[in-house]
C-alpha cells in the first residue's frame, strides 16, 4: 500500500462504518477505472454487517472481478455466509463471466473458512452455479 493509500486508510478509520462505507461508495465509483482502490482499502477496518453487505452489493456489480484480489478483499472482513449470500444477488448471466468468477472467488473462499459448515457452504455454492450453467 502506498503513502496516498495509507493515509486514506487512516482517515477511513476514523469514521463511522456508515460515514466509511459512503465515502468509499462516492470516493470510487464502479464506473471508475480506479475502483479497485477501494478493493485495497477495505480490508483495514472493521464494517459493521449492514455496511458489509451495502458495500458488497455495490461492488459486487461488478462481478465477475479479473482477479482474486477483490474477492480477497472482502473475505478478509466479511463470513463466508454472508459474502456467498451478497455474490448470489449479483452474478453475471454468462457461463464464460461465471466461469471466470468461480476460477477467481472460490480460492479465496475456501482460505477464509474456519469451519467444515463454511466449506460446506462454499462447495453448495459452487455446485448450483455450475448446474445452472
Amino acid at each position: 500500500m502506498n503513502e496516498q493509500l495509507r493515509a486514506l486508510s487512516a482517515r477511513i478509520s476514523k469514521m463511522e462504518s456508515a460515514e466509511a462505507a459512503d465515502w468509499l461508495m462516492h470516493e470510487y465509483p464502479i464506473e471508475s477505472a480506479s475502483y479497485g482502490e477501494a478493493l485495497l482499502l477495505l480490508p483495514h477496518r472493521s464494517w459493521k454487517r449492514n455496511d458489509q453487505k451495502r458495500l458488497a452489493k455495490y461492488y459486487f456489480e461488478k462481478l465477475p472481478f479479473a482477479s482474486s484480489r477483490g474477492y480477497e478483499a472482502f473475505t478478509a472482513f466479511m463470513s463466508v455466509r454472508l459474502m456467498l449470500d451478497c455474490m448470489r444477488d449479483c452474478l453475471p448471466k454468462q457461463k464464460d463471466q461465471i466461469d471466470l468468477l468461480l476460477y477467481n472467488a472460490i480460492p479465496p473462499l475456501r482460505r477464509a473458512a474456519k469451519n467444515d459448515a463454511d466449506r460446506q457452504l462454499i462447495g453448495e455454492f459452487e455446485k448450483e452455479i455450475r448446474a445452472v450453467f
